[in-house]
């Protein structure tokens, strides 16, 4: 062998121990990602137990029908409902209405009328959490793209509230100038929203999720502040849609102090992207977090405005759906109030862990 050759072949070794090396060390980089990604999935995700309850007040005793719908939290996108439980003293039936695919719980009572009527509906749920834009998937959570032309249609259409008129529709063409594309766009209608408006629950005329009343006023709360991103969105023709349920708050049991809405755009790359302008207006540093992030902190109970109930209603679509809808002889009356309440978080076995349950071992969970 030539002195050349070897020159060469301890070359040649050290070459190989690094290449050998870089290989390794790439490899142990690309596990711990992927563990990374694995642990962080587990971090976003909450499994907790929650109480609906319902009281129906002020029914009158000489009426002849009492016919009340109650929204059901069902399994949609990134919730998962692993057991629910109704409680009431009156028979009922479970609808589901097609627009939206909301469950509705229905009761009709008939003579002789309670003076009032309670029910409680006990949930365990899993939500997980994960961003939406530029992914089409987010960590551990199902796929959110519309089912059927008609939802997307329903996302565009103008609504008694909820108006997509010439003043709005210029309004969005105006903050949208110069976007390119519908992620842009939506994202300058949320940072327009957060300008524009304040959180204020002292004006009168605030929580009906009136659009031209946001535009002029610039207050209101969590309902009035979505109900200006949709119908800006639907001005420059992004389907939007508005969602309502519950705050779950961090590590803590009881009573949860009302409801919370969000709003929902549809773009063709990532499904429904969720975005929350009001708590991005309470807490400006988090103005990134609520554009695009699902928040494993909400609990959906309906989707939509504007909604026709199943069985029919004899009024008008009711606009906002998270109290139960109460109708006596064919009129809207009776008083409902609502308590929402956070049993028991993060200490039942993730979603989906099917098999495991308390009241019978071994037994399957149904999903909702």
């Amino acid at each position: 062998m030539s002195k050349r050759a070897d020159r060469l072949v301890p070359q040649m070794k050290r070459l190989l121990w690094w290449v050998v090396w870089i290989c390794v060390l790439l490899l142990g980089v690309a596990v711990s990602a992927r563990a990374l990604i694995q642990r962080q999935s587990r971090l976003l995700e909450r499994t907790f137990q929650f109480r609906y309850a319902a009281t129906i007040t002020e029914l009158p005793a000489d009426a002849k029908q009492v016919r009340i719908w109650t929204p059901l939290a069902k399994t949609r996108d990134n919730q998962r409902i692993l057991s629910r439980q109704i409680r009431t003293p009156y028979p009922y039936e479970i609808h589901e209405e097609p627009t939206f695919g909301n469950e509705i719980l229905y009761l009709e009572l008939t003579p002789p009328i309670p003076a009032h009527v309670e029910m409680t509906i006990d949930y365990e749920a899993s939500v997980q959490g994960g961003r939406r834009v530029g992914t089409g998937r987010f960590l551990g959570a199902s796929e959110a793209f519309a089912s059927s032309a008609d939802e997307l249609t329903a996302a565009l259409r103008d609504e008694p509230f909820m108006v997509v008129n010439e003043t709005v529709t210029r309004l969005a063409k105006t903050a949208t100038a110069g976007k390119a594309d519908e992620l842009a766009k939506a994202r300058a209608l949320y940072d327009y929203v957060i300008t524009h408006m304040s959180y204020d629950k002292t004006t009168p005329g605030w929580g009906q999720g009136d659009t031209l009343r946001a535009c002029v006023l610039g207050k209101g709360n969590c309902t009035d502040f979505h109900s200006l991103f949709i119908s800006m969105a639907r001005g420059v023709g992004i389907p939007a849609r508005f969602v309502i349920g519950a705050p779950i708050p961090q590590g803590s049991e009881g009573e949860i102090p009302g409801y919370h809405c969000w709003a929902e755009f549809y773009s063709a790359t990532s499904g429904w992207v969720p975005v929350d302008a009001s708590e991005a207006w309470k807490y400006p540093k988090q103005r990134d977090y609520y554009f695009g992030t699902l928040d494993p902190n909400k609990f959906l109970i309906s989707v939509g405005r504007n909604i026709q109930l199943v069985p029919a209603q004899a009024s008008a679509p009711v606009n906002i759906f998270i109290a139960p809808y109460v109708e006596v002889d064919g009129m809207p009356r009776g008083v409902a109030e609502t308590r929402f309440e956070l049993r028991a978080p993060n200490k039942m076995p993730p979603w989906p862990r099917w098999a495991q349950t308390r009241a019978a071992p071994g037994a399957r969970r149904k999903a909702y």
